[in-house]
């Protein structure tokens, strides 16, 4: 599987969440004209690592994002709430579970409520997971 490959195998997974949450927008790079919700995703830190011989054999770690408007916080917090809960039907997690490609670590890879202000015009507020898949 390529890179690309792997980017769209994870965008079609996250666009499911979209029949939960219809006004949701799911991007497979990072967005800096988002328009929340949003859920985007770039290379982590790291990106990868060697994980067996030869060039073709690596580990592979994302950062998919997932951003909500703070001009309603309560409706923004119970949004990010549903995407962070395995167990809701739009969690983030489960969709990207079903990929058989990626998956979020155990290694407490989910992180804890953040702000943004990287679009430069509004603030929002957002979570990332860490994603690994192995090529």
């Amino acid at each position: 599987m390529t890179l690309a490959q792997a980017v769209q195998a994870m965008t079609t997974a996250l666009r499911t969440i979209q029949t939960q949450i219809p006004e949701l927008q799911v991007y497979g790079y990072p967005n800096g004209n988002a328009t929340p919700p949003s859920i985007d995703m770039y290379a982590g830190e790291p990106f990868q690592d060697g994980a067996g011989f030869g060039i073709g054999n690596k580990r592979i770690w994302w950062t998919v994002r997932a951003r909500v408007s703070v001009a309603d916080p309560e409706a923004g917090n119970k949004l990010l709430i549903r995407l962070l809960d395995p167990q809701d039907p739009a969690s983030v997690e489960a969709a990207l579970a079903k990929t058989d490609v990626a998956a979020v670590g155990n290694d407490g890879a989910v992180s804890g409520l953040r702000s943004y202000s990287d679009t430069g015009e509004l603030d929002m507020l957002g979570a990332e997971w860490r994603v690994e898949m192995y090529l």
